[in-house]
């Protein structure tokens, strides 16, 4: 994917996010980076490189990592899932859609 499109994709889909409140990503040559605070839970980070194609969304409250999906050049992707972010569970390529949605449902489940 390509770091504008990654980009859009992602600002659109975290603004129809009812609990995010405000964004900061950086981007620098071919990587994009930053923070994305939700209400009262933490924070996403957010790192992409469009060289690697190396991606991490990962939802962090209380400076853990309480789920988060992945995509990296040794483990391919995959998820940090809820109830157990330590584990690497495997998963088929997604969008950043469909990661949003996932980590809209996570919300939902832990309010």
């Amino acid at each position: 994917m390509e770091l504008k499109a990654l980009l859009a994709e992602l600002v659109s889909n975290l603004a129809l996010l009812d609990f995010v409140t405000s964004m900061n990503l950086q981007t620098e040559a071919f990587t994009v980076k930053g923070r994305v605070s939700l209400q009262e839970k933490g924070f996403l980070e957010v790192y992409f490189n469009e060289q690697t194609q190396t991606l991490a969304i990962a939802w962090i409250e209380g400076e853990k990592r309480q789920w988060g999906i992945d995509r990296d050049n040794l483990r391919g992707w995959h998820r940090h899932p809820l109830n157990d972010p330590e584990a690497h569970e495997p998963i088929a390529a997604t969008s950043i859609r469909d990661i949003l949605k996932e980590l809209e449902q996570g919300w939902k489940q832990s309010s």
